[in-house]
């Protein structure tokens, strides 16, 4: 099995898990569990990726992000509101 598949089966469980625990905390946990994930599967990863699937798993890192700054950025207004 190569190296790509075993990180996308560990991002899928990691996904799933995220999923069940975060069922009745909100999109906002789910969202902040996942990034997590992604920056460590990065991380343990880095040395071992190729840089075309090292650019892909930074394209979903920063959707993430960008997600995780609106969950962000909602917070803070509903705060101020």
């Amino acid at each position: 099995m190569l190296l790509t598949h075993k990180l996308f089966l560990g991002i899928l469980a990691w996904t799933v898990l995220s999923v069940l625990m975060a069922a009745s905390a909100g999109i906002e946990v789910l969202i902040t569990l996942e990034i997590i994930g992604l920056l460590v599967a990065r991380e343990l990863c880095d040395g071992l990726l190729t840089n075309d699937v090292r650019d892909r798993l930074d394209f979903f890192i920063y959707a993430g992000l960008f997600l995780f700054l609106v969950v962000i950025l909602r917070r803070v207004w509903l705060a101020i509101a």
